[in-house]
């Protein structure tokens, strides 16, 4: 513990609690005075006084008589146990009583105001560490909240072409099933032109052969005609007249049987006519189905090019996720080796509290020598005896403060890096969501 002055004290005091401390008030250290201290501590360090203020109601009637009185009492007691609890919390010291604030020593009351300048001063040596850490705490958490909206928007940008690709996959399932009734169709088509041009070509076969048959009739008719001819002035026997008669009938017949088959020709004609008007209205809709198609490619290709551009930005997300987490991790190097500069200072303290034991230890044997040599400094012994074991007592005193001043950092880091795991558990949440939504989008 570091040794101030009454000086040193009045200059703390104005400063801190921007009051006017007189060298008088430090050397009387009445109780009002001290009082006034310590309530402004506890003002500045951030403690709820109401409670110090504040009358119960549940008093009974012989104290309501006096409310001053019994006010103030109750609100210098409240005032102990706050700086009580204070001390025990901070410095593990439990010797602060009700009676520092009623009937203060000077020498006791140093003391506490020795502890409670250390703890500024302790404090005062760690808050640019932790207003520095806070800083960057918050950047970090400003930035994984930019982050985590930039993740919305793409989900939402995902969710977004996934339907897109949905409908564009429902508009291309339904032109295949259209080409498909189309070549259905002109495969069903194909097969009735080529059934009809066989029976075309049996026609012409058939055709052919009753021209044929025909022309054998005229022949045969010119020939029987020359025959009549010949034979006009002759007895026309009954067998060539059945002949004629034979012959002419089976021209006929030929003939009926010609005109029907030319009738069936103009027919199939016809058909053959109507198919190839089929066929080219067909061949329009495959043409048109075919430009539906290419524009559907094309909106596939934009997706696709949509969707890399996606893959591109989570991509770079990613990695700016992993450069956070390299970051997190550097932070938490930097905590370690500020753990380490807190237990060398604890190693230097304790070096210089074994130095400040072998000068007890010294001061012990020189007592001891002067005791010996010069009995008649008696008196002047036992006053630097009492300085001693003042001594020793401080020396303990600051031992038990800079164990609980490390354990008060400790906990201030252990803090830190409590805040910093659960947001290392968030991000690697995030990582998981994400990876969920590649992989359901894939």
């Amino acid at each position: 513990m570091s040794e101030y002055s009454d000086e040193d004290f009045i200059h703390l005091f104005n400063t801190l609690f921007e009051i006017r401390v007189t060298v008088q008030d430090m050397r009387a250290l009445k109780a009002d005075f001290v009082q006034k201290i310590y309530y402004l501590f506890l003002k500045d360090f951030g403690a709820n006084l109401e409670s110090i203020n504040q009358f119960p109601f549940d008093v009974s009637e012989s104290v309501s008589q006096h409310p001053e009185l019994y006010r103030e009492a109750v609100r210098i007691m409240t005032l102990a146990k706050v700086i009580r609890l204070f001390f025990k919390m901070i410095y593990n010291e439990e010797s602060f009583q009700p009676a520092d604030l009623f009937y203060p020593k000077p020498k006791r009351t140093r003391r506490f105001f020795k502890m409670v300048v250390d703890f500024y001063f302790g404090a005062n040596n760690h808050i640019e560490d932790f207003t520095e850490i806070e800083e960057k705490v918050s950047l970090k958490i400003d930035g994984r909240k930019k982050m985590l909206e930039g993740i919305e928007k793409l989900k939402t940008k995902i969710g977004d072409s996934r339907q897109q690709n949905s409908k564009y996959q429902i508009q291309e399932d339904e032109m295949q099933k259209r080409i498909s009734s189309s070549q259905h169709e002109l495969s069903e088509a194909h097969v009735i032109k080529q059934g009809l041009k066989n029976q075309l070509d049996k026609l012409k076969m058939e055709n052919l052969n009753v021209a044929n048959s025909i022309n054998d009739g005229k022949i045969h008719i010119i020939e029987a005609k020359e025959r009549i001819e010949n034979l006009a002035g002759q007895v026309v026997q009954e067998s060539e007249k059945r002949d004629i008669e034979e012959r002419e009938h089976q021209l006929s017949t030929y003939r009926d049987t010609s005109n029907q088959k030319q009738s069936r020709m103009d027919e199939l004609k016809k058909s053959m006519k109507s198919i190839n008007t089929a066929n080219n209205l067909m061949k329009d809709n495959l043409l048109s189905l075919m430009k539906e198609i290419k524009e559907a490619k094309e909106k596939e290709s934009e997706y696709s090019n949509f969707i890399d551009q996606i893959e591109r930005e989570k991509s770079t997300n990613l990695e700016e996720i992993e450069d956070i987490l390299m970051k997190l991790q550097q932070f938490q190097e930097q905590l370690l080796s500020r753990q380490e500069r807190i237990s060398q200072i604890n190693l230097a303290w304790s070096i210089k509290k074994e130095s400040l034991k072998e000068e007890v230890n010294q001061n012990k044997m020189t007592l001891e020598e002067i005791r010996r040599s010069q009995s008649e400094d008696d008196i002047a012994a036992q006053d630097l005896e009492a300085e001693q074991v003042e001594m020793e007592k401080e020396m303990v005193a600051i031992q038990e403060q800079i164990k609980h001043f490390d354990h008060f950092v400790a906990t201030k880091y252990q803090a830190i890096l409590q805040a910093m795991e659960t947001q290392n558990n968030d991000l690697e949440g995030l990582l998981t969501d994400l990876t969920i939504s590649v992989n359901r989008r894939n």
